[in-house]
């Protein structure tokens, strides 16, 4: 195949040779007219094989470039100016370029693919402290926006930012105090070293939100279990005890007192499947039918429903909403039952206090994500009451039933959000509702 590329360049060659004889003879001759044309034929033969020289060193710069710059869009021809078979090998070779790297990009969106789905937080820090990577499920767990160095990271997160920092692998709990709420992580530390550079891969879990996952879980097994066997034992007792009540009443001889004794078993039997019917509520919630809701609409009927007992408890009440038109995607019913519970709770706790406020806010964080803060001046509640207030049964008033906060937290669960607490005694309480 290369004979031909090589005849044609000798042709070239002994064609030249012969112009340049054949103008030296003419010329020689006085031949001018014939001598200025062969040299213009000359000329042109050797700006063809310029040409041919030139096409070919552009097309090889081109070819080591693009392997250079990592670019393999585009597909190279040397419109023969080489053998054939050199040009083929080349495209080979370039095709395999181009092979290689598409593979190297699938392989590249599939681990960011599979790192996405990853349901703990992570990155890699790369010298200087620049952040080389990061999933989405690392802005939901720290609550902030995307940065590119761990400088660029708030305040908050100096404790965070000294354990990376550190030169040892390690894996710890972390406190963090974030937008007034506590986050408890748990930070894996990796140090990895690829073509002499030093890398640091931090993964962070949400140790709070998987203990309260399974915390619920067992919650709900064990009052799934205590209902069955509450009512099961209980239904029989009512039955049998209204029997006999209709028995007493059609026999006025019998004994008043065991009539009046039975009449009792009977309210209290039905009280307590009145109760345990409440309670089967937690573990039975429906499934939650999200619709597009209007904040201040929402506000509105919960303060014109609770604004007779505000009045006549002498409570301030102050609603914000930001943006005013603010939407809420989330189930309506499960919103305004825990809005209700949380202001239930509130007009509770202000009670004691001489200037008694109450503020219900909406608005968006840096993320556009929902949140909803209910915040009262009242009581406080204390650090050891904190921790259990959203366990089912749990209350600290002498009225209650404890399920109240444990099925908010519940349908949050279910809607993908979550509530907390933030609260200082004799200061005032602040349950935060975030919304994914």
């Amino acid at each position: 195949m290369a004979y031909r590329f090589v005849l044609k360049i000798s042709s070239l060659l002994f064609l030249i040779a012969g112009l340049a004889i054949l103008a030296y003879t003419t010329w020689q001759k006085d031949y001018k007219i014939t001598a200025f044309l062969v040299i213009f034929t000359l000329l042109g033969c050797i700006g063809m094989v310029l040409s041919m020289i030139h096409k070919s060193i552009r097309n090889f710069y081109e070819l080591f470039t693009s392997i250079e710059m990592d670019d393999f869009s585009q597909n190279f021809r040397f419109q023969n100016t080489l053998p054939i078979h050199l040009q083929k090998s080349l495209q080979d070779v370039f095709q395999k370029f181009q092979k290689i790297r598409l593979e190297k990009e699938a392989q590249y969106l599939y681990l960011q693919s599979v790192i996405q789905h990853i349901p703990v937080g992570i990155f890699s820090v790369c010298p200087e402290s620049k952040v080389d990577f990061y999933n989405t499920k690392l802005l939901s767990i720290l609550r902030c926006s995307p940065f590119k160095k761990l400088d660029d990271l708030p305040e908050c997160y100096a404790s965070l930012i000294t354990i990376i920092q550190q030169e040892k692998a390690t894996k710890q709990l972390v406190r963090l105090l974030v937008e007034e709420e506590v986050l408890e992580l748990v930070i894996t530390v990796s140090k990895i070293q690829i073509s002499g550079k030093n890398y640091t891969i931090v993964a962070l879990q949400d140790f709070q939100a998987e203990l309260e996952e399974k915390e619920m879980d067992a919650w709900q097994n064990l009052t799934r279990i205590l209902t069955h066997e509450i009512i099961n034992s209980v239904t029989p007792i009512v039955s049998l005890a209204s029997t006999i009540s209709e028995n007493l009443k059609e026999s006025p001889d019998d004994i008043e007192d065991s009539k009046q004794a039975i009449e009792v078993i009977e309210k209290r039997s039905k009280n307590l499947i009145h109760f345990v019917q409440e309670f089967r509520a937690f573990t039975k919630l429906p499934t939650p039918k999200p619709q597009n809701i209007i904040l201040k609409e929402v506000f509105e009927r919960l303060h014109t429903l609770i604004s007779k007992e505000l009045e006549e408890k002498n409570i301030h009440f102050i609603c914000k909403i930001h943006p005013e038109g603010l939407l809420l995607y989330t189930d309506l019913m499960m919103l305004e039952q825990i809005l209700i519970n949380l202001l239930k709770n509130a007009i509770q706790a202000v009670l004691p206090k001489d200037d008694r406020c109450i503020v219900m806010d909406a608005h968006t964080d840096h993320l556009g994500k929902v949140i909803i803060r209910v915040q009262d001046n009242g009581v406080g509640i204390s650090d050891d009451a904190k921790k259990s207030i959203f366990i089912p049964f749990f209350t600290t008033k002498k009225t209650g039933s404890g399920i109240g906060l444990s099925l908010s937290r519940q349908m949050m669960r279910v809607q993908g959000g979550t509530i907390s607490v933030h609260s200082v005694l004799s200061e005032g309480s602040t349950f935060t509702l975030r919304f994914s």
